[in-house]
């Protein structure tokens, strides 16, 4: 059996993706020709590599410690959205923008691909019925806390 619960999340997430940004690129292609082409592609791309980033930071980690993972969870999105907020505003901004991409095309195409692709990993994640909680399995600390209180509780009686 496999360890490796990230690669799941990853192919749940990123093949659906691919097929929305392949669909937005053809249909913003139709709509507004090689200006909808370059801005779909380009919205679709941020997605996919900040989103990427993620999980690929999560590989990294995943035999570490639940802390270490977690922090590094919370961590890698906060980073992602700040990029993602800077990346974008920096391309808003570029002169003469107007006249390779269309900016709305880019930002549909980047909503459209983040939803799809935190669904997708939402899925997967379901579909990998991993227990968030063992309540069978007890811990070190959890022995030793009701040994001092049968200690406490054998004294206290005597």
């Amino acid at each position: 059996m496999t360890t490796d619960r990230v690669t799941p999340l990853l192919k749940g997430a990123l093949v659906p993706t691919l097929v929305v940004a392949a669909i937005a690129m053809v249909a913003a292609t139709i709509v507004d020709g090689l200006h909808g082409l370059w801005g779909a592609a380009l919205g679709a791309a941020v997605v996919i590599l900040f989103s990427g980033l993620g999980l690929l930071a999560l590989r990294l980690v995943r035999d570490q410690d639940p802390y270490v993972l977690l922090l590094t969870a919370l961590g890698s999105y906060t980073i992602r959205v700040i990029l993602f907020a800077v990346t974008t505003g920096v391309i808003a901004n570029l002169d003469g923008i107007d006249a390779v991409m269309s900016r709305t095309i880019m930002g549909l195409t980047a909503v459209a691909c983040v939803i799809v692709w935190i669904t997708g990993e939402l899925r997967a994640f379901v579909k990998m019925r991993q227990p968030i909680f063992n309540f069978d399995e007890k811990t070190d600390d959890a022995d030793a806390g009701s040994e001092e209180q049968k200690t406490q509780q054998s004294g206290g009686a005597a």
